[in-house]
């Protein structure tokens, strides 16, 4: 029962659907460019002949016409002799080109609102749906489409003929038209003075039109109904069934690892061929390629609990804790990190050196990974040992460099600022070595404290460093971060930003150091959105109190 229901199974493929959808898709598509493109030639070659035909006997007629005589006629002259002649050669074209009439006309050269007929010849077949128009007779031309009148203009001012093809249906529905064209006529000055409309039926090109375009149809039809059947089974003893074939396999392999030799029946020299062939040789590798997934999976749980650990270590060897220093109540200080992957290069570090001087210092790797916190953690050990030595803060720079730069293979720096604070004076000493401008708040406003920075540490050995020096009072706030803050990127590729960062600080005036943090985060967060965070964010704010 199982082998029945997987045979009935096999016989649908939504594929071939698709396939053979494709290819009827294509054969009408096919069929309706052949019937489209051989009925638009077969309708070009009939408008050009009947567009050569009326021109030539609208020039024929026109021949007839003396210019001086359109002026006589259309200033109020009767009709004479000489007229009658002239309408009755012209009557002799109408009945032996078979055209439905002769018109001369003048039109109002100023608004054509109206045109005087001069010669208007009526072939007899068509006088019952034709109106004859008599010597001085008008008619309006709001009735005629904007084309029409257009074109009139067109050639009453500038000589341009035209020809116009009209469709409609009769009473009993059928489709008829008209070719009309239409030449200036001149006077003994060459000056146009009225025009010659030649208009011919042309229900006989419909006609043959229309029996041209069932022909074609039925061959297109047929040619398209035999092309879909031989591309049908073309297509699926060659590409639908052999990937069935495939498929199946696949689902056999899944379930059994092991082949059932349906693919010998795959008889394609070609890519579906190379493809059993190759699925063949796969499936003997896949079983190994199952064991050495099994110890990657293992050997990569094993790495990932590593760096985890190398997360904690990295994050327990920075200050943590609030408040930093619970016995001294003139100061608020608060400090965090935020990897953007499991292990950053970011770091912050504060230090009570001893009861009047406070270190503070932030600082950012190159890099990301694992390279960069060993990096960092050896920068931070730098710093530490300099502030314990009771160095300057140009002099642990200096010394700092130097030893950063020994065995720096990978060519790692550290973006720094580092500042001392002296409560009794209120002095604070720092160095910046190519980090990001803190933000100071003194006396009511937020300002960026901006001093040309210092190369960065472990870039070169044996740099001097330059100390800068302001003075603190009581009041004042201190917020030191890395480019992470001011380089956060949104859905759009915009920055943060210093403007943005400076916004963010002038909400914070009165807040603790741990709730400005979770504020400027906040707005950073609110800012980026759903966009990936690509580098790591530290943020460290000082408040004397």
């Amino acid at each position: 029962m199982e082998q029945k229901s997987q045979s009935k199974h096999r016989h649908f493929s939504p594929l071939a659907a698709k396939l053979l959808f494709a290819a009827v898709a294509f054969g009408l598509l096919l069929c309706l460019i052949i019937v489209y493109m051989g009925y638009q030639h077969f309708s070009n070659v009939f408008t050009n002949q009947y567009t050569k035909m009326t021109e030539q006997f609208a020039h024929i007629s026109a021949s007839y016409i003396p210019g001086e005589k359109i002026n006589h006629y259309s200033s109020g002259g009767i009709a004479d002799n000489e007229y009658d002649d002239i309408y009755q050669k012209l009557m002799e074209v109408t009945n032996v080109a078979d055209l439905d009439s002769i018109a001369v006309t003048v039109p109002d050269a100023i608004r054509y609102e109206i045109q005087t007929y001069i010669f208007h010849t009526v072939n007899a077949r068509y006088a019952e749906r034709i109106q004859a128009f008599a010597l001085g007779a008008p008619e309006y031309l709001l009735a005629k489409s904007k084309k029409s009148i257009i074109n009139m203009k067109k050639l009453m001012q500038l000589g341009k003929q035209y020809t116009e093809y009209n469709y409609s249906k009769n009473e009993k529905g059928q489709r008829t038209g008209t070719v009309m064209t239409v030449i200036p006529l001149r006077d003994q000055y060459n000056n146009i003075i009225a025009m010659l409309a030649v208009t011919k039926s042309i229900d006989e090109v419909i006609a043959v039109q229309m029996l041209y375009f069932q022909r074609i149809l039925m061959v297109a039809i047929i040619v398209t109904l035999v092309f879909i059947f031989i591309y049908g089974i073309s297509l699926w003893r060659m590409i639908i069934r052999p990937i069935l074939l495939i498929k199946n396999e696949t689902a056999f392999f899944a379930k059994n690892n092991k082949l059932s030799g349906v693919l010998q029946k795959i008889k394609n020299h070609d890519e579906i061929g190379s493809l059993s062939h190759a699925f063949e040789d796969m499936s003997g590798q896949i079983n190994r390629y199952i064991t050495e997934l099994t110890s990657v999976t293992a050997e990569k749980e094993r790495i990932s609990t590593e760096l985890n650990l190398a997360s904690k270590i990295q994050l327990e060897s920075l200050p943590k804790g609030y408040p930093a220093f619970p016995e001294r109540k003139d100061f608020d200080l608060f400090a965090s990190m935020s990897p953007a992957k499991e292990v950053g290069g970011d770091l912050y570090d504060y230090m009570l050196v001893d009861d009047d001087h406070l270190m503070l210092v932030v600082g950012d790797v190159s890099g990301k990974g694992v390279p960069a916190a060993l990096f960092m953690m050896t920068a931070k050990t730098l710093l530490d040992s300099g502030t314990k030595h009771g160095l300057s803060p140009k002099e642990i720079f200096e010394t700092t460099n130097d030893q950063l730069c020994k065995g720096n293979e990978s060519d790692l720096f550290v973006t720094c600022w580092l500042g001392i604070l002296t409560f009794s004076t209120g002095e604070l000493r720092f160095v910046n070595a190519g980090h990001p401008y803190p933000v100071l708040y003194h006396e009511g406003a937020f300002s960026y404290i901006k001093t040309k920075p210092n190369f960065v540490l472990g870039g070169m050995e044996g740099l001097p460093y330059t100390e800068h020096s302001m003075n603190l009072v009581k009041g004042d706030r201190l917020f030191v971060y890395t480019d992470g803050v001011t380089e956060a990127t949104d859905a759009h590729n915009e920055l943060f930003g210093e403007d943005r960062l400076l916004s963010a600080m002038q909400k914070t005036g009165s807040m603790n150091a741990p709730d400005t943090l979770i504020s400027v985060r906040k707005d950073i967060d609110s800012f980026v959105g759903e966009a990936e965070q690509f580098d790591d964010i530290t943020l460290l704010q000082f408040i004397w109190q």
